[in-house]
């Protein structure tokens, strides 16, 4: 039992090293400069060791033996010079030097960012708002051919995207929507929907008929049965939604670089892309902390949504 133990450990153990190497390269590597990734790309950053360093030598009384270079120019020529003797001054180069490649990425980037989330957020709301009313009807109401209409909503889902790329091209094109927020937004809904449908309507059937009965019997009409009983209660799996549409409205990448070829309307994922085919592609730490910044709002998603996204999985959103 003991071995088996400790194997099972072991195999859990170097899962998360693979899974965490990844983000200590990216992270390592957005600190660094182009010198220091070629000469050794998994070293430990040597910006931060100066850090401890020049602490310990300012702690220790010692902070006449810091020194640091700084990288000048003269015209085209590149120059540097050892300068020693001041704690707060190599605190701070040094904190410029870790900091330069995230200042210049975010100067690029910011633009970009503030598309993505305008879209994304954009999106979710109109997704949860026609995705719950459209689920509310086929859940709630039975009206001819409804069940069939259903199935026949249902039925997109099985249409792989790249199938409908070049007739949709073609539909906006057509609209005048290219080089816009809307030909972004409304496509983006509209392919939200079928999803959103498909949760909404099989967590909608499985509320209590009680429910609307006694609402009901308080005067409440359509409308207030939609507003007041049906969304509080479906916030967990409206919870669902909202994240699955802005994972894949920020990690969208073909459709927004196709129709959108004004790079003021440009989203995260395009904009990266331009960056990489660029000239700041040389600058590893830019383009290095340019991802680090772009996946920055996931992450602090995927920590203040994990608790909502379970309660809205274990609380039948995905139920038959």
């Amino acid at each position: 039992m003991k071995k088996t133990y400790y194997i099972q450990h072991a195999i859990l153990i170097t899962g998360v090293i693979l899974t965490l190497a990844p983000f200590y390269f990216v992270i390592s590597n957005s600190i660094r400069s182009n010198n220091e990734i070629f000469r050794s790309p998994f070293a430990f950053p040597q910006s931060i060791k100066d850090v401890f360093s020049f602490t310990v030598l300012k702690l220790t009384g010692r902070e006449n033996e810091i020194s640091y270079t700084v990288r000048t120019t003269d015209g085209e020529a590149v120059l540097f010079e050892t300068r020693s003797g001041n704690y707060a001054e190599a605190m701070s180069h040094q904190w410029h030097t870790m900091t330069d490649g995230f200042v210049y990425a975010w100067e690029v980037l910011r633009q970009y960012m503030v598309n993505t989330l305008f879209v994304s957020l954009t999106t979710a709301l109109g997704v949860m708002i026609l995705g719950s009313v459209t689920a509310y009807i086929f859940a709630r109401y039975r009206f001819p051919g409804s069940g069939i209409l259903f199935y026949v909503v249902i039925s997109v889902m099985m249409i792989p995207g790249i199938l409908t790329l070049v007739p949709s091209v073609q539909l906006v094109t057509g609209l005048g929507l290219r080089n816009s927020y809307l030909v972004l937004i409304l496509p983006y809904i509209a392919s939200g929907q079928v999803f959103a449908i498909f949760v909404l309507r099989s967590f909608f059937k499985g509320l209590s008929e009680d429910l609307f009965d006694a609402a009901r019997i308080d005067g409440a009409n359509h409308f207030r049965l939609y507003w007041s009983v049906v969304l509080p209660l479906s916030r967990p799996s409206l919870a669902v939604i909202a994240i699955m549409n802005i994972l894949g409205t920020w990690n969208a990448f073909m459709w927004p670089f196709i129709v959108n070829s004004d790079q003021q309307y440009h989203v995260i994922a395009s904009g990266l892309y331009i960056m990489s085919t660029s000239q700041v592609a040389t600058n590893y730490s830019a383009m290095y902390s340019a991802y680090l910044i772009s996946s920055i709002p996931l992450l602090l998603l995927f920590v203040y949504a994990t608790k909502p996204f379970i309660q809205g999985l274990s609380s039948g959103a995905f139920k038959a």
